[in-house]
């Protein structure tokens, strides 16, 4: 082979190898991307949800964690007022009660009234039917004797009402001993639910510090205040020495024994704009589902869920106002 003939040969590869370079630098040097990744999120209001495509870059906002059945321990504080102190009268064994302000002692004292008006209604009532039945007394008669009756009926009953408002039950009051004093816990009604009537509750006096008076959740309450969102619970202490005064504050904290509940992170709950509770579930990591919870006592950083969640379920631990956003106001077609 000649020198003529290597050369021609060299000029045809590097030919060649040009017309190569040259086509690799016309294509796309964009790599492409994943198809669905750059979708936009499903959002449906009316159920709830929120889907993205798989590898869509927003799911690296949300971080996921179990459902979980853990053990755990009430450790409740709440402030405390005493409500009522029963006292021995100076004069017999009567007893006198103490409230802790006057209008709570004129309901009381209207209570006594109209349970009073009710007995002799009652045997008013008795008496007018006798005489009815033997043709002495007339129709009329027996339709007041009636309509008294029931409008004292009617006076107990709102007088109960209001007292029961304040977290006092008047019969079981009647029947509680002298050098007892009732104090009261305004208890969310989330947290009442680990209430127990029994429980232990240890109560402080800023009046004296260092000093723990040790009583029992004797009641709880039967009422929600509808603006407050809680529930009154009521505790009995002794104070036989009239230590404690009505009207005195106070923290009480309640504990129990150890044990298991269905817990999710602190910050998997969501506060939605209404003061709903929510969280996120999801079964893919993917599509998620809005769930209303109502939660429990707190033990470290983990809530007790009540009710909207069961072990097992995966939610989205952090991320949850995200979605929340986008599902108060979802983005326009």
């Amino acid at each position: 082979m000649t020198i003529k003939h290597l050369f021609i040969g060299l000029c045809i590869v590097l030919g060649c190898a040009a017309v190569l370079f040259i086509q690799s630098c016309s294509k796309d040097p964009t790599p492409e991307v994943q198809k669905g990744n750059d979708a936009p999120a499903s959002i449906d209001v009316n159920g709830h949800t929120v889907a993205f495509a798989p590898n869509a870059p927003q799911l690296q906002q949300f971080t996921i964690d179990t459902v979980k059945e853990t053990t755990m321990r009430l450790t409740l504080s709440a402030p405390v007022h005493n409500l009522v102190s029963i006292v021995k009268s100076e004069s017999g064994n009567n007893k006198l009660y103490l409230f802790e302000t006057q209008d709570i002692t004129d309901t009381y004292t209207n209570y006594l009234t109209a349970e009073a008006n009710l007995e002799h209604s009652s045997l008013a009532l008795k008496r007018v039917k006798d005489l009815y039945a033997h043709d002495i007394a007339a129709s009329r008669d027996l339709q007041d004797a009636e309509q008294d009756y029931t409008a004292q009926q009617s006076a107990v009953a709102d007088n109960t009402a209001r007292l029961r408002a304040a977290g006092i039950d008047p019969k079981a009051l009647q029947g509680t001993l002298s050098g007892t004093i009732w104090v009261i816990a305004d208890i969310s009604e989330g947290e009442v639910t680990s209430i127990s009537p029994g429980m232990n509750a240890n109560v402080h006096y800023v009046s004296y510090p260092g000093e723990n008076f040790l009583g029992h959740v004797s009641q709880i309450g039967d009422v929600i205040d509808p603006n407050t969102r809680k529930v009154k619970v009521r505790i009995a202490l002794a104070n036989a020495n009239n230590k404690l005064h009505a009207a005195m504050f106070g923290t009480v904290q309640f504990t129990e024994s150890p044990r298991k509940a269905v817990t999710i992170p602190v910050t998997a709950v969501v506060r939605e704009g209404d003061g709903t509770l929510t969280a996120w579930a999801t079964t893919d990591g993917c599509h998620f589902e809005q769930r209303i919870v109502t939660i429990g006592v707190q033990d470290s950083n983990r809530y007790q869920i009540i009710s909207g969640l069961k072990p097992g379920e995966i939610v989205v631990s952090m991320g949850g106002v995200f979605l929340s956003n986008m599902l108060s106001a979802p983005p326009e077609d």
